[in-house]
């Protein structure tokens, strides 16, 4: 498609030149695509996005879907679970930059149950095992913050810089993931 002519706030045609019609274009297409991420969640929630199953195992995502709207990744989900918890990550993409990312850890705490209940001196028993459910959530760009939460409530903003390169790293793998598949 190409962009010859275009309306005006007020509603006055504007010719372009040739040399700009590749530039109308290029604008055109990254303002379309440049959602805010509650932009996102809403066309997610809404179903307005169409979703791609990576199906071999991500390496370090798990089980991984991606969510395109015309044919743009603007969203991960991946789950790795595990068989006393999982961890997952939801990204935030625009074009090749990351906006956010929200990983959770949800795993049994073995080492407290170990304490309290001594495997050479009481029988292993699920119903007392205790899980660590944290939240972290990492935005880019203008607005930067980091945050750790756990029942809810922010337990730390202190930023873990190796954290984040271990997530963006993910996430980007898991986007040359999904960029491998053919469906």
């Amino acid at each position: 498609m190409t962009l010859t002519s275009c309306k005006t706030e007020i509603g006055k045609s504007v010719d372009l030149k040739s040399d700009h019609k590749l530039v109308a274009e290029q604008k055109q297409k990254t303002e379309l695509l440049n959602f805010t991420i509650m932009e996102i969640d809403s066309l997610f929630d809404n179903g307005i996005l169409s979703k791609k199953f990576y199906p071999n195992m991500s390496a370090c995502g798990g089980r991984l879907y991606g969510f395109y709207y015309n044919n743009d990744l603007i969203l991960i989900d991946s789950k790795y679970g595990a068989e006393l918890g999982f961890s997952s990550q939801k990204i935030y993409w625009n074009g090749n930059k990351i906006l956010k990312i929200k990983y959770r850890e949800y795993f049994a705490e073995w080492e407290k149950y170990q304490k309290n209940y001594p495997p050479k001196k009481v029988e292993y028993d699920p119903s007392k095992m205790t899980y660590s459910d944290t939240i972290y959530e990492i935005t880019f760009g203008n607005k930067y913050g980091f945050k750790k939460m756990a029942k809810e409530k922010v337990i730390s903003i202190k930023t873990d810089s190796i954290l984040i390169e271990k997530l963006t790293d993910c996430a980007k793998q898991m986007k040359t993931e999904l960029e491998s598949t053919n469906e």
